[in-house]
């Protein structure tokens, strides 16, 4: 198992928390990262640096939807750095609510919300994160 994370779209937070997990576990963390965002190629080269090392065993973590939807098939699971796994079973909502949101952006957050926010996603995002890697305790439920 590794965690595979999309530098692209993974903010530094989040990236800081899988290098944590990464060493108290011992899994393994590779980075994906297409070139400058206004290159033709950007796209082809993110997708195959990802084929060169994505494998089933691996966790994915990228906030590029399209990105996700792409590997859904590809991947243990894809995570959002939001804290939201990203499922056959949500994805089309998750492109919908986008799509929405740039059609018409949401009202500015308070700096104390915006705050609370960015709080409340690294946490959600690093619970979700050690539910799929930590080990199961079976003693627990003997």
């Amino acid at each position: 198992m590794r965690m595979i994370i999309d530098y692209d779209s993974t903010p530094r937070a989040q990236r800081k928390v899988c290098e944590a997990i990464s060493k108290e576990y011992q899994i393994p963390v590779e980075g994906i990262s297409g070139l400058a965002a206004d290159d033709e190629h950007y796209d082809e080269d993110r997708k195959a640096q990802i084929d060169e090392v994505l494998t089933m065993d691996d966790i994915f973590i990228t906030d590029d939807y399209d990105l996700a939807q792409t590997l859904l098939d590809r991947a243990l699971s894809v995570i959002s750095p939001k804290g939201i796994v990203i499922c056959s079973a949500n994805i089309e909502s998750l492109l919908y609510e986008r799509f929405l949101n740039q059609k018409q952006p949401s009202k500015p957050l308070s700096q104390e919300a915006a705050s609370r926010r960015h709080h409340d996603q690294i946490e959600r995002f690093t619970t979700i994160l050690l539910d799929l890697i930590a080990p199961l305790n079976t003693e627990d439920y003997q």
